[in-house]
C-alpha cells in the first residue's frame, strides 16, 4: 500500500522509524524531505505525494497540529477522499481547522513503550479491505432473479455489492476493537464570515489585492465588543528589507567599506544606521511602504533602492504602495491603530506611538496569534516567491525540508541600531531570531485593524 506520511519536522525521528516498520512490512511510504527529488518544487512535490497515496498516516503532535504544511497535507488527502489514520503521539486539542478535516476519522494514542506496530497492523488491515473491495467492484454481477445452479455454491457474501456498507462498518469496529483506536466524533466548529453575524478568532477574511492576487487574513485579536478586529496576513505577501542604508550603499560610505564588522564595532552608531538601516520604526522604509496607498510613494529618507539592500536586490522605490491594491471601500474598512514602539538606542530607547493603517508585530503580539490558533509560521504567497531575487526562501526553507518562512517583527534588538527580530521558519526551536534591516530577503506579513461592522457590510455588498 502507498503511504504518505504527514507530519511535523519536529516529529521527524518518530515518521522516519515508523515509515521502516511500514516498508520493512512491504508498503511504500513517501515521506518528506527524503523523497521529494533535487531541484524539484517541494510544494508541488508534497501535494502529488499526497494524490499517490491510498492513505494518509497524520503524526499528530502538537507541531503538527499548528502546522500549516501538515493540514494543507490533510485538507489535500480530504479533498481527494483519501482515507486517513490518525496516531497522536501526544495529547493535544486540535486546532479548529484540523479539527474540521480530522473529524470522521480513524485515530490511535500512542502507549508507553509503544513500538508503532499498531501502525502497522493498520494499514495492513486498510490493504486488505482495499483489495476487497477491489475484488468486488471487478467481480461480474448477478441479476437478482438469478439463482445459482445446482451443485454451486452460493456467490461469496463478500462479493455481494449489497453487503458493502456493512462489511465496511464491521471493518471499522474489528479496527478500533484490535488497534484499541479511539474515534473521537467531533462537531465541526468552521466558520466563514457569510455565515455568521460577527467575526470570531481564527476567521479567515479576504480584503484587497496584492500582486494582483486577493488578500487572505486570520482574526487574530478582538475588542471586548467585538466592534474592531485586527487581523494578519495569513501568508507572507512580500520580501523586502526593513529599511535601507540611507548612504545608499549597504556597507559603504564615502568611499569607506564595513563589510568587515559587526554591530559592536562601531563606536559610531549613528554610521551603523547609515550603512546598515534603522531599526526605528517611525522612521522605517516598510512602514512608509505599507502605509501608502499611492502608485507612486514618497520617502522621506532614503529610498529602499536595491543599490541599499545587502544583496543589491528587491528593492522597491518604485513600487506602487501596498494598499494601492485596495478599493477606497475596502480602505474605508482599516482603522488607524495606535502602535507603540520600542525605540532602539539612538532614541535612548524611548517607547513612542505612530498611528497607523497597516503595521507588522511586535514579540508581545506574537501571542495574539497563539489565542487565535492561528500559526506563527507562514508560507509565503507564489506571487511573493516570484517577485523575491534573492531566492534564499529556496535556500533556507524549502532546501531543509520546510516552507514556512521567515517573517519581519518591528521590534528592534535592544542596544542595536540596526538589527530587528524576525520570526523563524520553524526548523529549529528558536522562535525568533535576528536580522540587519537592510536584508532583504526576508518576509513580510501585514496587520490591520478594521471595523467589524463595516467588513461585514462590504462582504455583503459583494
Amino acid at each position: 500500500m502507498y503511504v504518505f506520511i504527514s507530519h511535523s519536522s519536529r516529529d521527524a525521528e518518530s515518521a522516519e522509524k515508523v515509515c521502516g516498520l511500514l516498508e520493512n512490512a512491504g508498503h511504500t511510504c513517501f515521506i518528506a524531505p527524503r523523497d521529494i527529488p533535487s531541484g524539484r518544487e517541494y510544494a508541488q512535490e508534497i501535494m502529488l505525494g499526497v494524490e499517490r497515496s491510498q492513505a494518509v498516516l497524520c503524526m499528530l503532535s502538537a507541531s503538527s497540529n499548528s502546522s500549516p504544511h501538515v493540514l494543507r497535507e490533510i485538507e489535500h488527502a480530504v479533498s481527494r477522499s483519501i482515507p486517513i489514520v490518525v496516531y497522536k503521539l501526544e495529547e493535544v486539542e486540535l486546532t479548529k481547522s484540523m479539527e474540521y478535516f480530522l473529524m470522521a476519522h480513524q485515530w490511535m494514542n500512542q502507549k508507553a513503550d509503544d513500538d508503532y506496530d499498531a501502525i502497522v497492523t493498520c494499514i495492513d488491515a486498510l490493504e486488505a479491505d482495499s483489495v476487497q473491495n477491489s475484488a468486488a467492484q471487478s467481480a461480474p454481477l448477478q441479476n437478482d432473479s438469478e439463482n445459482p445452479q445446482d451443485g454451486q455454491e452460493d456467490p461469496d457474501p463478500k462479493h455481494n455489492p449489497v453487503n458493502k456498507m456493512a462489511r465496511t462498518l464491521a471493518y471499522v469496529v474489528l479496527s478500533a476493537a484490535v488497534l484499541a483506536a479511539v474515534t473521537i466524533p467531533i462537531a465541526s466548529r468552521k466558520r466563514a464570515l457569510q455565515q455568521q453575524e460577527s467575526l470570531a478568532l481564527g476567521d479567515t477574511v479576504t480584503l484587497g489585492s496584492y500582486n494582483n492576487e486577493p488578500i487572505t487574513w486570520k482574526v487574530i485579536r478582538l475588542s471586548a465588543d467585538k466592534g474592531t478586529a485586527t487581523l494578519i496576513t495569513e501568508h507572507i505577501v512580500t520580501m523586502k528589507a526593513y529599511d535601507a542604508a540611507s548612504s545608499e550603499r549597504y556597507n559603504k560610505e564615502n568611499g569607506s567599506d564595513y563589510w568587515h564588522y559587526t554591530s559592536r564595532d562601531f563606536t559610531d552608531k549613528s554610521l551603523e544606521v547609515r550603512v546598515r538601516g534603522n531599526n526605528d520604526w517611525m522612521s522605517s522604509n516598510i512602514r512608509t511602504w505599507l502605509n501608502a496607498d499611492t502608485q507612486i510613494v514618497e520617502y522621506k529618507d532614503a529610498a529602499p533602492a536595491g543599490l541599499a539592500m545587502s544583496e543589491l536586490k528587491n528593492g522597491y522605490e518604485n513600487e506602487a504602495g501596498f494598499l494601492y491594491g485596495f478599493t477606497d471601500a475596502e480602505k474605508n474598512v482599516i482603522l488607524e491603530t495606535r502602535v507603540e514602539n520600542k525605540g532602539n538606542i539612538l532614541t535612548q530607547d524611548s517607547p513612542c506611538e505612530t498611528s497607523d493603517k497597516v503595521f507588522l508585530l511586535d514579540l508581545d503580539e506574537l501571542e495574539w496569534l497563539e489565542e487565535a490558533d492561528v500559526s506563527i509560521y507562514a508560507t509565503p504567497t507564489r506571487a511573493a516567491v516570484a517577485q523575491d531575487k534573492t531566492g534564499w526562501y529556496g535556500a533556507y526553507s524549502l532546501g531543509y525540508g520546510v516552507d514556512s518562512y521567515f517573517w519581519w517583527l518591528r521590534e528592534p534588538v535592544k542596544d542595536s541600531p540596526s538589527q530587528c527580530y524576525i520570526v523563524s521558519n520553524g526548523f529549529t526551536d528558536d522562535l525568533t531570531k535576528t536580522e540587519t534591516v537592510g536584508v532583504e530577503g526576508f518576509g513580510v506579513r501585514p496587520a490591520i485593524t478594521v471595523d467589524v461592522r463595516a467588513l461585514e457590510s462590504l462582504n455583503d455588498e459583494d
